[in-house]
């Protein structure tokens, strides 16, 4: 398989499995992974430059983790919550999300209101509309029963012995980290 990870995925996860769907040869596997690597490759070179305008790479990555977090963990969430969501409210959600969270941060007439309101309180926003479009969706065309997990046998899900006690050690490791670290100072300001 190609060396770097995109090409790889691309070219037996796309490429072998839903587009060359016959018996594709490795060499052609490899071949096709190379020239979407150096695809990638030209793409990113083009982008970089558009990254100098950024305040931060930072902001900027949380922006991108923004425009597909937000949308999956909205239905992820209710998925949990609610069992009777049809998938295509699931869908719309995703779909709704993406695109708005997509044009309030490139289309320049609307990331001037984004920039106004703050991006984190524009992704509640968004988040909030999703969760809003799912219930409706609920209303419209619930599932007729619950959706529920049909073990296949395939895995063996017998939880974990220990998995309470790491779970408790865990969060006092974080919390011993945390007031090791705080600076409680500020609080009697």
């Amino acid at each position: 398989p190609p060396p770097n990870p995109p090409a790889t995925l691309f070219s037996l996860g796309i490429y072998k499995q839903l587009i060359s769907r016959e018996q594709t040869d490795d060499a052609r596997v490899i071949k096709v992974g190379k020239i979407f690597g150096i695809a990638i490759a030209l793409l990113a070179m083009i982008v970089a430059p558009l990254l100098a305008g950024q305040d931060s790479i930072f902001g900027y990555l949380q922006k991108m983790n923004g425009l597909y977090f937000i949308p999956i963990f909205s239905v992820v969430l209710l998925g949990i919550l609610n069992k009777r969501i049809p998938a295509w409210g699931a869908n719309a959600a995703l779909m709704v999300g993406f695109i708005s969270i997509a044009l309030g941060y490139f289309i320049p007439a609307l990331s001037k209101h984004v920039d106004a309101m703050h991006e984190f309180h524009f992704l509640g926003a968004v988040f909030a509309g999703l969760i809003i479009i799912m219930m409706i969706s609920r209303v419209i065309s619930p599932l007729s029963k619950p959706w529920e997990h049909k073990d296949s046998a395939q895995v063996d899900l017998t939880p974990w012995k220990w998995a309470m006690p790491m779970g408790i050690g865990l969060a006092v490791v974080v919390l011993a980290l945390y007031f090791a670290f705080a600076d409680f100072s500020v609080l009697g300001q």
